[in-house]
């Protein structure tokens, strides 16, 4: 498996379970996204770390991993609140 295939789909799987969990009001719905989510991470924290297994410094995939994470969470995060229409008054 390739750097940028595993990333790929590990950010599409916490992009998914966090649109899953903004998208849904009810709390019992909303935990239903976290084993995406873990999912998710596990496959960017994998494939960063077999990333850097060949650098010479080992902070490397926990940074590139970092870094990925917060993209899918802030493009899941823009894409909720498109969807949503602006948000409704609470």
């Amino acid at each position: 498996m390739i750097l940028a295939g595993a990333l790929s789909m590990g950010v599409a799987l916490i992009a998914c379970g966090v649109f899953a969990a903004a998208w849904s009001r009810d709390p019992a719905r909303r935990l239903a996204a976290l084993p995406v989510l873990a999912a998710g991470v596990a496959l960017c924290l994998a494939a960063a770390s077999r990333f850097a297994a060949g650098r010479a410094d080992p902070d490397t995939g926990q940074e590139l991993a970092a870094l990925v994470t917060m993209a899918a969470l802030a493009a899941t995060i823009l894409g909720a609140g498109w969807t949503r229409g602006g948000g409704e008054p609470s």
